[in-house]
């Protein structure tokens, strides 16, 4: 998957370009599907319950949990990590996707967190954001899917800066 956009205008949404990637180089990503691994019930989905950020400080600030709204139409930032917030320079969590991106990023973003619920495999992202002042973030996503003990699926991950950082 490949996305390359425009860049926005001047003081417009925070947009990106971006490839995903068969394994992470960040060691933080890394560090994420490791744990997710363990965790994996036989439903190939790892708990929610036993996701615990706490076991990961160090990789804390760049975590996330989204979790869908109106049957998969849109998706809720039920957290995001503090560095994550204050790099990109304003609150995520509790956000909606379709209140925080453009119509067309919300829209693909919608679809790759659909698509990892639905396949139930983790997906990994590298890219730049554009606008913002944020051209110089060379970053990585991991996106793994856990199931709630309700059954519902959700996606957790982290979202962290490439800088010093070789696959």
């Amino acid at each position: 998957m490949a996305i390359q956009k425009e860049a926005p205008a001047a003081g417009s949404e925070i947009d990106y370009s971006v490839v995903e990637v068969e394994e992470p180089a960040h060691p933080h990503c890394r560090m994420l599907l490791a744990y997710w691994l363990a965790r994996l019930q036989p439903d190939g989905l790892m708990l929610r319950s036993d996701f615990n950020p706490l076991d990961m400080p160090q990789a804390m600030g760049g975590m996330f949990v989204v979790e869908p709204v109106d049957g998969g139409a849109d998706m809720r930032y039920r957290l995001v990590g503090s560095e994550n917030e204050r790099r990109l320079g304003r609150k995520f969590t509790g956000e909606l996707f379709s209140d925080s991106y453009s119509p067309e990023m919300a829209a693909e973003q919608i679809a790759l967190h659909t698509r990892i619920m639905e396949t139930r495999k983790p997906a990994c992202l590298q890219g730049h954001f554009i606008g913002l002042d944020l051209e110089h973030v060379h970053y990585e996503a991991i996106y793994l899917p856990v199931r709630t003990l309700a059954g519902e699926t959700q996606v957790v991950g982290g979202l962290y800066d490439l800088a010093g950082y070789k696959p």
